[in-house]
C-alpha cells in the first residue's frame, strides 16, 4: 500500500467516528452495539497551504489516481518521534517492569507519552549496554518492558528508537484554491478504514 507523501498544515482537525448499531423497541427502549472490530474510525480535516502549482498537481493527482476507492497510508498528524538514550528508569535490583516513555514533541520535553507505534523495535540499555530482546527482556506493543532478571541497583535505563501512528484512509473530498500566481491551497478530508 502506498504511503501519502505530503505534509499538511500544523493543527489539522481530528473526528472520531463511532459506528453503531441500533435497534428500537417499544416505549422508548434503545439497544445499541458496536459495529464490527474496529468500531470507531478517525476523521482528518487537513489543510496545505501555500503550494506551488508543481505540489497542488503532485498532491491532487495522488488523490485522483484512488478516485476515494484505492486506501493509502496515512502517517497521523503530530505522531512521528524519535529519541536517542531517552531515560524510562533506574534499576533497584528488584522491580522488573518499566513503560518506555517519550516527550509528546521537542518543545514540550517534560510531558512524557508512551512510546508505542515504533517503526522498529526500540533498543533497550541497561547502565550503558544495549539489552537482547527476547532474552533479557520482552517489549509488548504497549510499550512495556519486563527484565528477565531485574537491573541492578542505580542502573540507568534507556532506549532509542523511533515511531509514527499510521492510519488506512481514503480521501473522498479534496478542493484546491487558485490564490495568486503560483499559489494554491488545498483542503482534504481522510477518513479511516476498518480494515
Amino acid at each position: 500500500m502506498e504511503r501519502f507523501p505530503f505534509t499538511p498544515d500544523y493543527g489539522a482537525q481530528a473526528d472520531s467516528v463511532p459506528r453503531v448499531r441500533k435497534a428500537q423497541f417499544g416505549e422508548g427502549y434503545t439497544q445499541r452495539s458496536m459495529d464490527g472490530l474496529n468500531p470507531v474510525l478517525r476523521r482528518w480535516a487537513l489543510q496545505f497551504s501555500n503550494l506551488t502549482k508543481v505540489d497542488a498537481d503532485a498532491l491532487e493527482a495522488f488523490l485522483r489516481a484512488r478516485a476515494g476507492v484505492e486506501p493509502f497510508e496515512f502517517v497521523t498528524p503530530d505522531t512521528p518521534w524519535a529519541v536517542t538514550a531517552q531515560s524510562f528508569g533506574v534499576g533497584n535490583g528488584a522491580r522488573t517492569q518499566w513503560l518506555l516513555q517519550r516527550p509528546l514533541s521537542p518543545e514540550v520535553p517534560d510531558l512524557l507519552v508512551p512510546a508505542t507505534g515504533w517503526t522498529a523495535p526500540p533498543t533497550v540499555y541497561v547502565a550503558g549496554a544495549a539489552q537482547v530482546a527476547g532474552t533479557a527482556y520482552v517489549l509488548s506493543a504497549s510499550g512495556l518492558v519486563t527484565f528477565a532478571a531485574a537491573p541492578a541497583a542505580d542502573a540507568a535505563l534507556t532506549f532509542s528508537g523511533a515511531g509514527e501512528l499510521v492510519a488506512y484512509v481514503v480521501c473522498e473530498e479534496w478542493h484546491r484554491t487558485a490564490k495568486g500566481f503560483n499559489a494554491y491551497d488545498f483542503t482534504a478530508t481522510f477518513q479511516e478504514e476498518a480494515g
